[in-house]
């Protein structure tokens, strides 16, 4: 079967609609490549090259080779604008000033081949209406309404979410491992007070969306979308459980890029018909000028975005563990000793009721008292809308 033949790797690393994958290729040094990105007017541009690799490649072998060459974004009215190379195979383009009006191409010269995309009109964005959350008790539906603009008729949108959350406990006492010997069982030594600084109950995490949602109005007698599903996030998750912020981002796009990214998802998420094209046999609408054996793969559009934001709080937030389950007092060895640097290796301090001996500190996971522990950071946002620290 076709899908066997190839190997997914649908994983967003830039705003800017970037998705590489592999697919099938035989023997011989790697001359194809893949185009990712769209023109953005009024914000800064991102386009990666890469090649295209056969079945089987590891990722760590893919990140070690990109192509280079001289990008660049051309208007029909003359101008001009040059990407400046970052790193593994990505280019920026200071497309803020770019205007709106005008059709608009990229243009790729790499490994001594010339490659150019069809020439597009400009796709204005849509206006997002209702960016709204639902509860149907046991997920959070977020959804919007999207508008076209003049001709548009066809959507895609990615997000970033931002969320707030804490750890289960502000802990009574710190741990102090590494002491001599003679201390370690003494727990006027082990334990301390934390200091402001230690205040690792609050934290902040980010996540990007996986792959871009799209829809299409095309058929019907209005160029609108209502209730289209942007994500839906279960009420025992911990994104929900203290604020949680969403910036949708949404575009319009033509027709044929609409096609492309559809045919994409569906062969990722194994739904696309036993006789659809694979990525490399639908290629986009770029074009090598100088050699048309050679292939590039991939959609470029010219667009416009909009973004909206939605904050949740925790009102839909259903705690699906009971931490106090987790706590425990240290229990001696065989021969009396409680070993505390041993349980400091997976667990810390979380409650004391009075002055600290060997058998009235409770402990717990470190998840319990610090909430770095679950991937977060102390970097909160300077947009974020409360005090907490």
């Amino acid at each position: 079967m076709k899908k066997s033949a190839l190997t997914y790797l649908f994983l967003l690393l830039l705003t800017g609609c970037i998705y590489p994958f592999s697919v099938e290729k035989g023997e011989g040094e790697f001359s194809d490549i893949v185009v990712s990105g769209d023109i953005l007017i009024g914000e800064q541009s991102r386009i990666k090259l890469e090649y295209v690799y056969p079945v089987g490649t590891f990722p760590t072998e893919m990140l070690k080779d990109f192509p280079e060459g001289t990008l660049t974004i051309e208007n029909d009215g003359g101008a001009t604008w040059k990407g400046k190379y970052q790193s593994k195979g990505l280019y920026t383009f200071e497309t803020a000033d770019a205007p709106a009006s005008g059709r608009y191409r990229l243009h790729i010269l790499s490994g001594g081949a010339e490659y150019a995309s069809d020439w597009m009109g400009v796709k204005q964005s849509p206006s997002i209406h209702k960016l709204r959350a639902d509860c149907d008790g046991n997920y959070v539906h977020i959804s919007m309404d999207l508008d076209g603009a003049d001709s548009l008729w066809n959507f895609r949108w990615d997000y970033d979410q931002t969320w707030e959350y804490h750890a289960d406990y502000y802990p009574d006492l710190m741990f102090i491992p590494g002491l001599p010997e003679r201390d370690r069982e003494n727990p006027q030594k082990i334990y301390r007070l934390p200091t402001p600084e230690e205040d690792y109950y609050y934290c902040w995490s980010t996540a990007p969306s996986v792959e871009p949602g799209l829809a299409s109005a095309e058929g019907q007698s209005v160029n609108s979308v209502e209730n289209a599903h942007v994500l839906s996030i279960s009420c025992g998750d911990m994104r929900i459980s203290t604020l949680y912020c969403i910036d949708v981002t949404a575009s319009g796009i033509s027709s044929g890029g609409r096609a492309y990214l559809q045919h994409l998802h569906d062969l990722s998420n194994e739904t696309g018909s036993l006789f659809s094209p694979t990525p490399s046999e639908m290629r986009g609408n770029i074009r090598c000028l100088s050699d048309p054996s050679l292939r590039a793969i991939g959609y470029i559009d010219a667009v416009c975005r909009t973004t909206a934001r939605l904050f949740i709080g925790p009102e839909y937030y259903h705690m699906a563990y009971d931490p106090a389950q987790w706590l425990f007092y240290p229990e001696p060895d065989e021969d009396g000793m409680y070993n505390f640097d041993h349980f400091f290796g997976y667990a810390s301090p979380v409650s004391c009721p009075d002055t600290p001996t060997k058998t009235n500190v409770k402990w717990g996971p470190k998840r319990c008292v610090d909430c770095r522990e679950l991937k977060g950071s102390k970097n909160k946002p300077d947009w974020w809308p409360n005090d907490h620290k």
